[in-house]
């Protein structure tokens, strides 16, 4: 788990350094919403710009660590989404698991008994815990451990980047900052392309524990 969560000390913090960067850039010294315009005044200004655009950040980082994961899955995948671990046994059976490292017609033999049985009620909950099963005979697994370190940081990426957004608009509505499109239109950005790539790196998180549980040929 500590391998797990290093990014947490490596690129979350750079992604938010990166947005203190870009907020500096943008404002200048003309961070606050003040008339103080003086030459005398701009260092001590910049200095302010710096400490607030960080204690945004600080802040950002400690609402993060605030939300639970399931609050973080909820956010990610939506009400009406399923995460992938709870439709990858549907997903097989109806012919959409889309993966290079096996084919359909292997996967739906191995799991045709968990197939069969997937209820009409509570299927998500399932099948979800069938996959778990997958997961915990692998989770040691070099590239079981890379992908849910990589699908863990987008979706850190992208809470993180929904606790600046939200921390940037209070600030802007309350006046304590300038309003500014530049920074708005970077976090709407971001926002999309993180939950793009959190689910991305989920399937694929999902999809490596089916494929080195279809490879090492166990019979269930």
């Amino acid at each position: 788990m500590d391998t797990l969560k290093s990014y947490r000390d490596n690129e979350i913090k750079w992604y938010i350094f990166t947005y203190l960067l870009i907020a500096v850039g943008v404002y200048g010294t003309n961070f606050f919403q003040s008339p103080i315009s003086t030459d005398a005044c701009k260092f001590g200004d910049l200095v302010i710009t710096t400490t607030f655009s960080g204690a945004i950040c600080t802040l950002a980082f400690v609402m993060d660590s605030l939300f639970s994961s399931k609050l973080k899955e909820t956010l990610v995948f939506f009400e009406k989404m399923k995460v992938p671990g709870a439709s990858v046994f549907s997903r097989i059976k109806n012919g959409k698991l889309k993966d290079n490292r096996f084919t359909n017609a292997e996967a739906s033999q191995k799991y045709r008994v968990v197939i069969e049985n997937i209820p009409e009620n509570n299927a998500e909950n399932f099948e979800n815990a069938q996959w778990y099963k997958l997961y915990n005979k692998c989770k040691e697994q070099g590239a079981v451990v890379s992908t849910h370190r990589d699908f863990l940081l987008c979706r850190d990426l992208y809470i993180t980047t929904i606790s600046i957004f939200l921390l940037s608009i209070i600030g802007m509505i309350s006046q304590l900052i300038k309003f500014s499109w530049i920074l708005l239109i970077y976090l709407g950005a971001m926002l999309i392309l993180t939950n793009l790539a959190t689910h991305n790196k989920a399937h694929r998180f999902v999809n490596t524990v089916v494929a080195i549980d279809i490879a090492t040929g166990d019979k269930d």
